[in-house]
């Protein structure tokens, strides 16, 4: 029997040592799932996996937080999502609508309507300007470049241009260079006479064929006839094994040069098929066609 102290029976050493040894009862001897609190996130951790929805209180039971489910979206405060383009750029605004009346990125001209006949089309593209040059030349105008430089001559005594004419290009292919090569390609414009009248739908049109009007008006808005120097088939390439008047340098009966019929809307516009006639000697004054470029 064991000592009395203080009213109480003392319990004897033996059991005493053996009920201090004894491993306290817990659910973990039982369940495969013990949760124990995490020390950094205040997740808590379940058979070594992370719980994000449930922390531990400190006194074995769990919070009553509910879980966010993540459902693949980014949605802002006030329940909306934004989009995001394939470049990263978040945009939250509207597409930009041509005829809306606002001149958005990508649009040259916007006057809140889609009416085609007016001066900004449904492309929200401003017209490009095309004609055939008052003045003629012999063929010796130093090359493609020089044609060029003819043409933006003559946009600016037009009165009708400004320096922002710059990209003017001679529809002149010589025997390195196409014509198609050296306009801007996709440019999705309308190209108009200088009296308005639509000659082309885009830059392509000009390589199809086939125009919408003839180009016989001159930079003044004047009607011209007659023939005009290409050097180029109608799919915007240059006439094969020609010479091109010595890629357009010389002047002479010695060489030929292939022309274009101002008047014509079919192939002829840049070259007819009539051999007899095309080519013909570098020895005749001709018009250019002059093409506005981006």
């Amino acid at each position: 029997m064991g000592l009395v102290l203080a009213g109480r029976r003392r319990l004897p050493p033996l059991l005493l040592a053996l009920l201090l040894a004894c491993k306290p009862y817990s659910p973990c001897d039982e369940e495969a799932a013990c949760v124990s609190p995490s020390t950094s996130s205040g997740e808590a951790t379940v058979s070594g996996e992370s719980s994000s929805g449930e922390s531990s209180s400190g006194d074995g039971s769990s919070s009553s937080g509910s879980t966010a489910v993540d459902s693949g979206s980014d949605a802002g405060t006030n329940g909306q999502t934004d989009s995001t383009d394939s470049t990263g750029t978040t945009s939250t605004g509207a597409p930009a609508v041509c005829g809306d009346g606002d001149v958005d990125p990508g649009e040259e001209c916007d006057d809140g309507n889609t009416d085609d006949a007016d001066a900004c089309p449904p492309t929200c593209l401003r017209d490009r300007w095309v004609f055939v040059t008052a003045a003629t030349h012999k063929p010796d105008f130093g090359g493609a470049e020089g044609a060029d430089s003819l043409c933006r001559q003559y946009a600016l005594q037009s009165g009708r241009a400004d320096d922002t004419w710059k990209s003017f290009k001679a529809w002149v292919s010589d025997s390195t260079t196409d014509i198609r090569d050296r306009l801007t390609p996709g440019v999705l414009a309308r190209y108009v006479r200088t009296d308005g009248v639509v000659v082309a739908r885009g830059v392509d049109q000009f390589f199809s064929g086939t125009l919408e009007a003839s180009i016989s008006v001159d930079e003044f808005g004047a009607p011209q006839e007659g023939g005009v120097i290409t050097g180029t088939r109608p799919d915007g390439t240059a006439v094969p094994g020609s010479l091109h008047c010595d890629d357009w340098t010389f002047v002479g009966d010695q060489l030929s040069l292939h022309y274009g019929v101002i008047t014509a809307t079919d192939e002829a516009w840049t070259m007819p098929s009539d051999m007899d006639f095309n080519p013909t000697a570098c020895g005749a004054s001709w018009r250019l066609y002059c093409i506005e470029g981006a």
